[in-house]
């Protein structure tokens, strides 16, 4: 089962940048403009790190989690019109859909190199 999971999302992942490439070419050809770019998708992680910290980080405090989710809506919104007011809203909904899967992918992959090693203190050698 593990192998088909691993190959079903290395398939997503060729589809994504599939699909990314494409919309780039296209956007670039008629608008002059790259919508799906390392600029975006870092700005495409902004809801997911203000959800994180809202959720999780500041969990107490639920006027935490509802500022996170008004801002998380929002950056998405900017970013939609960004990218809608340099190209086409048709441009601007793929983009946003591959930016948010592609920052979802950027957030994991920074809190696990966040993470660091083991975190059982490295008692080995006592």
């Amino acid at each position: 089962m593990e192998v088909t999971i691993l190959a079903l999302a290395l398939a997503v992942l060729v589809f994504l940048v599939w699909a990314s490439r494409t919309l780039n070419n296209f956007s670039e050809i008629e608008y002059g403009y790259t919508p799906v770019s390392y600029l975006n998708i870092s700005l495409a992680a902004i809801p997911y790190v203000l959800l994180i910290a809202g959720f999780f980080i500041f969990e107490q405090d639920h006027n935490n989690q509802m500022m996170a989710v008004i801002l998380g809506v929002a950056a998405v919104i900017g970013l939609f019109w960004w990218i809608e007011h340099h190209s086409s809203a048709w441009v601007a909904l793929g983009s946003i859909t591959i930016l948010l899967i592609a920052g979802v992918a950027m957030v994991a992959i920074s809190l696990l190199l966040l993470s660091g090693g083991s975190r059982d203190d490295d008692d080995y050698y006592d």
